[in-house]
């Protein structure tokens, strides 16, 4: 039998299935480049306050930790806002309501910055045209450092001074700026005109992330300004420096948190790596909790006794970092209550306009799986500061700090 002549029948039949084949092929192609090219169009079409609102809502809808919001009715918010957003004539007052909108759900991290604030610490008069260095003391802004020669010095602020805070801070455009100072020592009030210096002239008076040194007689100090990205090295140096020490401060004072792998990473210096810091658990819990734990990344270990300063501005990891060192009954914590604002944040974002959305995608506990935010880590030994205090060069926390050291070194 010649195989070759009775496959012959048989070829027009492959040949359109394969001529079918790439027709549906060619089809599926069509429709997805006709898809792609409609969705751009449609997004060209868009309002920019329309596109921006899109997507805040979008992002936030898909990964915002509790799906129920908190109980409100996340759909009817967002339609009472869209025509405002979507109709704003400015970007202030786009961002405005955005940011009005996003206060409803009532969380500490979730958050949409305009354009135009990116690229600054919001302190640009603290570490920059001012020289002057503030410390949040309940509700005050007081003055922490001056700067020798900066505007903030030829206009007679000290440290201690409160320097209020008023909607008629905005830049002039002659570049001058008006506060109301009030020197707590003696109780007088003015108001000061400062002619402000050169953008970020004064950034050095910013503290560094981190700053070691000793106080007292054998007690070594570690300052933790934030937890930055790659902070091993640094923690390494500075535990070369304080490991032979029987004592440590860590002074988490202002500290607004930072990457949890570099809390994970101090807390290794002080607890046994694997020790639990905090856990988180997203929109999807039946994926379970995420756990933080101490990591031994820094390669160094502290075994002495160890206090650590709190306040109202110890904020996120500075609190997860706190609680994970009083419940392990590692470290004595001293200062005011924190912030109580702990929660994971996985998404920050780019939007249309050039703003930032940052949306709160874990809700933290600490390590005996209660609830951080809204509760933060409560000090075991009550210590304030006031502006006063600092205007007369005193620190009652850290000298409570240190007396709690010395107690326990006479057990």
């Amino acid at each position: 039998m010649n195989w070759e002549m009775a496959a012959v029948p048989y070829w027009p039949i492959r040949r359109r299935k394969l001529l079918r084949r790439r027709l549906l092929l060619l089809t599926a192609l069509l429709l997805a480049a006709g898809g792609v090219v409609g969705v751009r169009q449609h997004l060209a079409s868009q309002r920019a306050g329309e596109r921006v609102f899109n997507e805040v809502v979008s992002t936030i809808s898909i990964r915002y930790y509790d799906p129920s919001f908190h109980g409100l009715d996340w759909h009817a918010l967002v339609e009472s806002y869209r025509p405002q957003v979507e109709g704003a004539r400015t970007t202030a007052e786009r961002y405005r309501l955005l940011q009005q909108m996003l206060a409803s759900l009532r969380d500490s991290h979730t958050a949409v910055s305009p354009p135009d604030e990116l690229g600054s610490n919001g302190q640009d008069e603290t570490t920059g045209a001012l020289g002057a260095a503030f410390v949040r003391l309940g509700p005050d802004r007081v003055v922490l450092r001056v700067a020798p020669r900066s505007p903030a010095a030829l206009a007679g602020l000290r440290p201690g001074f409160i320097v209020s805070e008023r909607p008629s801070f905005q830049r002039s455009p002659a570049g001058s700026r008006s506060y109301a100072v009030r020197d707590p020592l003696s109780g007088r009030q003015w108001q000061r005109s400062v002619r402000l210096g050169p953008p970020h002239a004064y950034e050095s008076l910013a503290p560094p992330d981190l700053d070691w040194g000793t106080v007292g007689h054998g007690v070594g100090y570690l300052r933790m300004a934030s937890f930055p990205n790659g902070i091993d090295e640094a923690l390494r140096w500075a535990m070369a420096d304080l490991g032979h020490y029987p004592a440590l401060v860590l002074d988490l004072r202002g500290n607004p948190g930072g990457l949890i792998d570099a809390v994970d990473a101090t807390a290794g210096i002080f607890v046994p790596p694997g020790t639990l810091v905090v856990s988180g658990a997203g929109r999807f819990g039946w994926l379970g909790r995420r756990s933080f734990s101490a990591s031994g990344s820094v390669g160094a270990r502290y075994g002495g006794r160890v206090a650590v300063l709190v306040d109202r501005m110890s904020e996120s990891g500075a609190e997860a970092l706190a609680s994970a060192l009083q419940i392990t009954h590692r470290a004595t914590v001293v200062g005011t209550p924190t912030a109580r604002k702990v929660l994971g944040v996985e998404v920050e974002q780019r939007l249309f306009d050039g703003g930032l959305l940052r949306v709160a995608t874990l809700n933290m506990r600490d390590a005996r799986g209660a609830v951080l935010e809204g509760k933060g880590v409560t000090p075991d030994i009550f210590a304030a500061r006031t502006a006063a205090d600092i205007a007369r060069g005193r620190d009652p926390q850290l000298r409570a700090a240190l007396a709690s050291l010395e107690r326990q070194r006479s057990r």
